[in-house]
């Protein structure tokens, strides 16, 4: 990842459960929670410098060393986790410590201050009136400011139709993906008609959130 004034050799990811004292189910939502991270370990082991890990029970942090899939990888999470919300800052920049592959908690750096400093962004905006709310954040540092507005703005987007999806659309969507994005295998999985998949797709403005999904992707991999 890099252009002709920046290079970032990390991308910290890290991440809390909003409102976690409150959530009922405590235990099997911490089984859950585990075993969400260990598939994105497993299936994104090529991106990962280093694997994503529990931390204080209801929060996660991982390093990647490859953004590539990095849209996907967390829109998988957030759909996986629902109704669990999250919020989750992304910190581009190094590592100062030796790199401790299995456990991200061991490892410290630029990459992991701006990531910790999107989390606390995020609360705050949450605590503020006429603030601009996003459940996700980058920072690169001020290094490529104005590609971390564009990104940043396209998260608050994208948070404003995800906080409108029914846990119905969440479950189609989830099936929509997991049957290679074809409306009549996820009607069948879900035993409903293909104009009731078609229906809930449109209404839920999935295809312009999955746009966005790409445009971000793609000017993240021009940082």
């Amino acid at each position: 990842m890099s252009t002709a004034t920046t290079y970032y050799p990390y991308i910290a990811v890290i991440g809390d459960i909003k409102d976690s004292r409150n959530l009922g189910h405590r235990k099997a939502n911490q089984q859950k929670f585990t075993k969400t991270l260990a598939r994105l370990n497993h299936v994104y082991q090529k991106d990962i410098a280093a694997q994503f890990t529990v931390s204080m029970g209801d929060a996660f942090q991982g390093l990647l060393k490859d953004a590539s899939h990095l849209m996907v990888m967390l829109f998988e999470l957030e759909l996986s986790l629902a109704p669990i919300e999250l919020r989750i800052g992304i910190g581009l920049g190094d590592i100062e410590t030796e790199l401790n592959t299995e456990n991200s908690l061991l490892n410290d750096g630029s990459s992991y201050h701006r990531a910790r400093a999107m989390i606390e962004q995020i609360e705050r905006s949450e605590k503020q009136y006429e603030q601009c709310y996003s459940n996700i954040l980058l920072s690169t540092g001020e290094q490529a400011v104005h590609y971390e507005k564009l990104i940043n703005t396209i998260f608050s987007l994208e948070s404003v139709i995800k906080t409108k999806w029914t846990e119905r659309q969440k479950e189609i969507i989830r099936t929509y993906l997991a049957n290679e994005k074809n409306q009549y295998m996820t009607a069948e999985a879900l035993n409903i008609g293909q104009s009731s998949v078609n229906k809930a797709l449109n209404s839920a403005e999935f295809y312009t959130f999955n746009n966005s999904l790409i445009t971000l992707q793609n000017v993240i991999n021009e940082l």
